[in-house]
């Protein structure tokens, strides 16, 4: 039973899914047919101005007079088995322009009417100026026309290749076809006598002129060996090459000493004069004689102590190892001196190594940079002379085959297998073809950019999008009207939108679970959503019932005004939060929507510091006394803040949206916005929508009123 409901299930979404798809195109049928029917009219207008065409085709065979075995279509163009390339060309003849201006000049084609009309009829054609058929059209225009109803197609796996013209005459396009057939066997002698007796001179001047350059090259390259001194230019460079390696090395090591001595030298000028600084260098406090001297002095300054404790100042002892370690700190001065003359000394030497070294490299680069130039020299006029005895070679070899060759005549032919005869019936264009396929066409494409369109859409046009809308809960879903003038110049409204209006209005009620709301917002994320008409119908569909105040708190672009016929400027909202005005002077009571009413006044020049005011809350809360419901009329939120504002003195905001306009990305920033200062969000309303059924049925049972009982309206106290 759970698989048959599942698959119940899937059946049913499938057929919705199924019924969404192709509602847009049941909707719009009437505009399908009309652009379909269009098209095809406009199609078979066309196709009636065509001229006829007919084509003729002839088939020739190309092949030589071997009278043995029967030739293939290769060795009808060689001796030799030719290339697939040697025997497109001879296709690629047949099509050339070279060919197409004799067959046009043997045939006089220029002077044909075929080539000097367009491919129109001339009996229908009544915008066409006479004044065009007197000019004659140039040579070339007719070999390209020519050339494009030409068409060569060589039958597979035979000599056979099929020649087809293509014209609005019948007995031309026969004429054409075997005409071509004859003009290419004189073609292919013409061709061949030329190229044979050219051949032969051209291989002779071309061999004179290769000789003498061969013999200036080969003379430049001794020249240029003799001049330079050139033996060998690769083993020099080579040797130049290794040479500048080694001393590229050595200046890098050279470098690197100097850079480790300078910070030396540098510390030895800082602290010249001060031993103790200076023998804090490593190259000083590592010295063998350096360490032995403090240890000496060391052992004294020890020995002296103990003397000072057994002796007086004036000891022989203590005298004598005092001028002992006088001597010897005398000793380690002179030997730190030492010490830092020589890592002077050798600071300046490896300056004066640096500088020799880099005087060598730079000049080695220099002979090498030489040689190089040399060797380049060298490597060009030894290709020069390479490339012009292969070229010399070469063209002697060809030569020689042409002398050899010089007895050999070819003997190709074109015969034909099947001559053209004039066709009876045309083969373009298809008119009956035409009108039909533009039919199906247009009709498929129109249908295809119509679901497409609704499937892009993104909006919520259909129940799945509805269905996949998680940001809010879908209070209800409006019906697509339009608005009617009654006999008395007022508006009436569709009366399924009425019901949906009612659906909403028991939603309200009946679907909170706590207290119904009392005070109402409605918004929208955009202007034109149709806020202002549900607005008006809720309270009216409200007022039924209640005593309901409607409050137009659009204050920038007030709308009720329209629909209500009062005056634009009369008192209103604006006025009281103003206080130029008591209660009683801005509230309209219109019998007509059996409620009181509340327009925006004076538009002030920053509406949201009036609705931000504590006397709107004080308003609210006194009209809460007198009314069981209060709806307000709201700006959009995306576009100002009002709504924001006017949501904290609510208890419940309606969000409206138009089902086949608003964009999800709008509705989603909108209830953000709401959603951040805990806006009573109840629900969104989808106003316009095309997604509710409209069969006959729905129709039948709105609009029968036979069953109808009129009741007189409620009056308000």
């Amino acid at each position: 039973m759970n698989e048959n409901n599942k698959l119940q299930q899937t059946a049913t979404s499938e057929e919705v899914v199924l019924k969404e798809v192709l509602s847009p195109l049941w909707d719009r049928r009437w505009k399908i047919i009309l652009l379909t029917l269009l098209i095809t009219l406009v199609v078979a207008v066309y196709a009636s101005l065509l001229k006829s065409s007919y084509r003729a085709s002839a088939i020739l065979q190309i092949g030589s007079h071997k009278p043995t075995n029967t030739l293939s279509i290769k060795d009808a163009f060689n001796e030799s088995t030719a290339s697939w390339e040697q025997i497109k060309t001879q296709y690629e003849l047949l099509r050339s322009r070279k060919f197409a201006e004799r067959v046009v000049t043997r045939l006089n084609l220029t002077a044909h009417p075929d080539f000097n009309s367009g491919k129109y009829q001339e009996s229908l054609m009544f915008w066409r100026n006479k004044s065009d058929d007197k000019e004659t059209p140039s040579f070339n225009k007719v070999v390209e026309h020519f050339q494009r109803q030409l068409t060569i197609s060589p039958i597979v796996d035979t000599e056979l290749v099929k020649i087809s013209f293509t014209s609005y005459d019948a007995e031309l396009a026969s004429r054409v076809a075997n005409q071509i057939g004859q003009t290419y066997l004189q073609y292919q002698d013409e061709i061949h006598r030329a190229s044979k007796e050219s051949a032969s001179q051209w291989l002779v001047d071309q061999l004179e002129e290769l000789g003498k350059k061969l013999e200036a090259s080969e003379q430049a390259l001794q020249t240029f060996r003799e001049q330079e001194g050139i033996v060998e230019v690769k083993g020099i460079a080579g040797l130049i090459e290794s040479e500048l390696t080694e001393l590229t090395s050595s200046a890098l090591k050279a470098s690197k000493a100097v850079d480790d001595l300078k910070v030396t030298y540098q510390y030895i000028q800082k602290n010249r004069g001060n031993n103790t600084q200076l023998a804090e260098l490593q190259e000083i406090n590592h010295n063998p004689s350096y360490i032995q001297l403090r240890r000496s002095e060391e052992q004294l300054e020890r020995k002296i102590d103990e003397l000072s404790q057994r002796y007086g100042p004036k000891h022989p002892k203590r005298t004598s190892a005092e001028a002992e370690l006088s001597s010897l700190r005398q000793n380690i001065v002179k030997q730190v001196n030492e010490q830092i003359f020589a890592i002077e000394k050798a600071y300046f030497s490896s300056l004066e190594k640096v500088k020799a070294i880099s005087t060598r490299l730079n000049e080695t680069k220099t002979e090498y940079l030489r040689i190089s130039r040399l060797n380049n020299k060298f490597s060009q006029l030894q290709r020069e002379v390479e490339t012009n005895k292969e070229l010399y070679n070469n063209y002697l070899i060809r030569l020689k085959e042409t002398d050899a060759m010089g007895n050999y005549k070819s003997n190709f032919y074109v015969r034909f297998i099947d001559k053209a005869i004039t066709p009876k019936a045309p083969v373009a264009p298809n008119k009956r073809l035409m009108v039909l396929m533009s039919f199906v066409l247009s009709a498929v494409l129109l249908s295809l950019i119509i679901i497409v369109r609704e499937l892009v859409m993104d909006t919520l046009n259909s129940r799945r999008k509805l269905d996949n809308f998680q940001e809010a809960d879908i209070l209800a879903v409006l019906p697509k009207f339009k608005t009617t003038k009654s006999r008395c110049d007022n508006y009436q409204t569709d009366n399924r939108f009425i019901e949906a209006i009612r659906s909403l209005r028991t939603s309200l009620l009946l679907g909170q679970s706590k207290k119904p709301p009392q005070v109402i917002a409605i918004t929208s994320s955009v202007p034109n959503e149709g806020k202002s008409t549900v607005a008006l119908e809720l309270a009216r569909s409200f007022g039924e019932m209640e005593k309901v105040l409607l409050i137009e708190a659009d204050m920038r672009h007030p709308t009720l005004y329209k629909t209500l016929k009062v005056d634009k400027f009369r008192p209103g909202l604006s006025n009281l939060l103003a206080k130029t005005h008591q209660i009683n002077e801005c509230i309209v009571r219109d019998k007509q929507v059996r409620l009181d009413i509340l327009t925006s006044g004076i538009t002030p020049a920053n509406p949201l510091a009036f609705l931000s005011m504590k006397r709107f809350n004080m308003l609210i809360k006194v009209f809460s006394n007198f009314y069981d419901r209060i709806i307000i009329e709201t700006p959009p939120v995306n576009a100002v803040s009002d709504a924001v504002i006017i949501s904290r003195s609510v208890d419940s905001v309606l969000y409206v949206v138009h089902g086949t306009k608003t964009k999800r990305e709008h509705i989603t920033s909108g209830l953000r916005l709401l959603n951040q200062v805990d806006a009573p969000v109840s629900g969104v309303v989808v106003n316009q929508s095309e997604n509710v059924d409209n069969e006959k049925y729905h129709n039948k049972y709105y609009l029968d009123t036979s069953n109808i009982i009129k009741l007189p309206v409620r009056k308000h106290g």
